[in-house]
């Protein structure tokens, strides 16, 4: 599958990661940060209306993609650790950072961790909430989700997508079967830590501009009114939100000029900044 211009790749430890576009582009890079159970593959159908004026940046988190799954626990704070490496040695320079469901959660902890590496955050339905977890920290839908596509074939599971999926444009279905393939089946069996903060909360001590892009609860969204109010107290004219009707957990699938002509908004204010 043609996944865009790849400028270059390559692995900073274990850490898969891609650049597409050119370095040497005046504008502020797009670093895009997927969800559990995806990949970076995810964001292809992005590629070429991004990297067409600035470098977007991709990397597959622990046990996703072509990144092998840590002994160590799986933790939001080793996750942006990973990330921060990546922006410090590949990178290079500030970016806007994209983060959808658990890539959220990474987002923010680099935001609040390494703020002088980004300039702005987007938060594509962050998973803020869980309805439960077990007592190792695992989210109580992962092993039995993980189990379900464990060794199924490509077509199968693209017929899954399309059923389950039915709105989502048809170059979205194969990134997402291609991440359910490539996932480490024992990323459920590894102690996790994602809500060692109160993630709306902590909003609060981001001093960079916030978007945050969310579906309608009803249809899947892990964000609710309560969560975007207490954003708003926290962060006032910092914080853009945008609710996409008709759209649940992952607004670019559902949604996906919506979804651009945000991201595009962010990223002009971002580049208007740097010139000064």
């Amino acid at each position: 599958m043609n996944r865009g211009p790849t400028t270059a790749y390559g692995r900073l430890g274990d850490i898969s990661w891609s650049t597409y576009g050119s370095h040497g582009q005046p504008t502020t890079p797009v670093l895009l940060l997927h969800s559990v159970t995806d990949s970076s593959e995810v964001f292809a159908p992005l590629l070429d209306p991004l990297a067409a004026d600035r470098l977007v940046v991709t990397l597959d988190a622990r046990g996703h993609g072509n990144t092998p799954l840590s002994p160590a626990p799986f933790t939001v704070g080793a996750l942006a650790s990973d990330v921060i490496a990546v922006l410090r040695e590949v990178v290079r320079r500030p970016v806007v950072v994209v983060g959808h469901g658990l890539g959220a959660l990474i987002a923010e902890e680099v935001a609040l961790s390494e703020p002088s590496l980004l300039v702005a955050l987007v938060l594509e339905d962050p998973a803020w909430r869980v309805e439960a977890t077990t007592p190792d920290g695992v989210p109580a839908f992962l092993p039995s989700y993980l189990e379900s596509f464990a060794g199924a074939d490509e077509a199968t599971l693209l017929e899954r997508a399309r059923a389950e999926h039915p709105n989502w444009p048809e170059d979205e279905l194969l990134p997402w079967v291609h991440a359910k393939q490539r996932v480490d089946q024992k990323l459920a069996a590894r102690a996790q830590k994602w809500y060692g903060r109160d993630w709306v909360g902590a909003l609060g001590s981001i001093r960079v501009p916030v978007t945050v892009l969310a579906g309608e609860p009803r249809l899947g969204s892990l964000v609710e009114p309560e969560d975007l109010a207490r954003a708003e107290s926290l962060l006032g004219a910092q914080l853009t939100c945008v609710q996409v009707p008709g759209a649940g957990r992952s607004v670019r699938r559902e949604a996906r000029e919506t979804y651009l002509t945000v991201l595009r908004s962010v990223l002009s204010a971002a580049d208007a900044v740097a010139q000064g």
